[in-house]
């Protein structure tokens, strides 16, 4: 994990200088309908704040802040590139628009695959929150402006749709991979 958490660091500051830079990169599409940059990042920051909430002794700690850190900077400074107006903090009172039953639902599929969970999610809850505040409204207006990709997590968009479909697993891998018990 801290690899990938690492690779996610510098990739996060990279599109902070390139879009920045040359902000009509912000507009660019994948070439595949199922991808967007700004779902991406934040579903990678997502997965970053969950680890660091729910299991914050065996997360690596180090890789993980920084490329949550990175990728806040890169929401945030794209956003007001783009004129977003976005806080420079959030306010001490700040929410997020996710849903709790989101989060236990996560949780209930990080127990699925055996994420080692040291820290309930009634404790993780405020931990993960505190995290996704920093980036979740300058993520969901560049998301909403440049109309990324639906995806869980992500926000709503200017043309309402549905979010693509959990990531289910294929009889392939469910054959090579069979339910522990």
């Amino acid at each position: 994990m801290p690899e990938f958490y690492q690779e996610w660091e510098r990739w996060a500051a990279d599109i902070t200088e390139s879009h920045v830079t040359y902000l009509p990169l912000v507009w660019f599409r994948s070439p595949s309908y199922e991808a967007s940059w700004v779902t991406s990042l934040l579903a990678v920051l997502d997965s970053a704040a969950l680890c660091l909430s729910l299991c914050p002794l065996a997360a690596p700690a180090v890789p993980t802040r920084l490329c949550l850190r990175s990728g806040l900077l890169c929401f945030s400074e794209v956003a007001r590139s783009m004129g977003i107006k976005v806080p420079a903090e959030p306010a001490h009172d700040a929410v997020i628009s996710l849903a709790y039953a989101e989060f236990l639902d996560a949780v209930s599929r990080l127990r699925e695959v055996h994420f080692p969970i040291e820290r309930e999610p009634e404790a993780a809850w405020p931990h993960f929150v505190g995290w996704r505040v920093n980036c979740e409204q300058a993520a969901y207006a560049i998301a909403a402006e440049i109309d990324a990709v639906p995806a869980l997590w992500s926000g709503p968009r200017r043309h309402p749709t549905e979010p693509m479909p959990r990531y289910a697993q294929g009889p392939a891998y469910r054959s090579r991979n069979p339910p522990p018990g």
